[in-house]
């Protein structure tokens, strides 16, 4: 393992590891989320879980405990799904991050793979860069992902409890995909807000489909999910090398 797990060290052995030349990754996935009927609520962290999990093996960086719990709008008339207000998700990640500025560290990455959380996090590494002179990089897993499906999958569109999402799951945590339970569904975009294929207008709504799926997962397979993380790694790994270089 070339990158190092911080919950593993004792406070002596970490005092060594974090310094000015550190790179702090805190991994950011819900833990409990509805992903539909088939997938389960934890599905962002299971994800993200695996994602840090690959990259603290090739990566010098130290790894933070995953955070379960972010700003999930969208979701929260679902059971089982939590969301964290805008202001305190922004104010918390803040306080996890303030304690090793402190003592030197500038460069920081949330390995986020969430779409409302996006807009909170990249005003609070503003703020964080303004205040403090640290670099705070978040991963869009949105952009990330999006020519890999593509290429491999086969649903007219999606974005949650999808073939993507479904195919990681199958890939990573198999035991918990009820495939039997997989259904199309998609989210109607508001009219006028789609003009020849591309969004001129963004309004925010919840969740609205009748299983809480947008996309196919029917399409789903487990070779599909190995492709998508795989890709996702080594881009991640390739930002890193140059991150490491500032």
């Amino acid at each position: 393992m070339k990158g190092v797990i911080l919950s593993e060290k004792t406070y002596e052995e970490a005092e060594k590891l974090i310094h000015e030349e550190t790179i702090m990754v805190l991994p950011l996935g819900g833990g409990t989320k509805e992903h539909g009927p088939h997938l389960p609520s934890g599905t962002d962290f299971y994800i993200v879980e695996e994602l840090a999990g690959q990259i603290v093996e090739t990566c010098d960086v130290v790894i933070l405990p995953t955070l379960p719990y972010g700003y999930y709008p969208a979701f929260v008339d679902w059971p089982a799904s939590i969301s964290i207000n805008a202001r305190s998700f922004m104010d918390m990640i803040k306080d996890i991050i303030r304690p090793f500025a402190r003592i030197g560290v500038k460069k920081f990455m949330i390995l986020d793979i969430g779409v409302s959380t996006q807009a909170p996090l990249q005003l609070m590494a503003s703020d964080l860069h303004n205040e403090l002179g640290v670099y705070v990089a978040i991963t869009d897993f949105g952009e990330i992902w999006k020519d890999i499906k593509d290429q491999i999958c086969h649903q007219k569109e999606g974005g949650h409890a999808d073939e993507a999402e479904t195919s990681l799951m199958l890939a990573i945590r198999p035991e918990f995909v009820k495939m039997e339970k997989a259904v199309e569904e998609y989210q109607k975009p508001f009219k006028g807000t789609v003009v020849n294929g591309k969004k001129i207008v963004t309004i925010r709504s919840k969740m609205k489909t009748q299983t809480g799926i947008h996309g196919n997962p029917v399409f789903a397979t487990k070779d599909k999910g190995f492709i998508l993380l795989n890709r996702s790694v080594a881009m991640i790994q390739d930002f890193l090398e140059e991150f490491q270089k500032i």
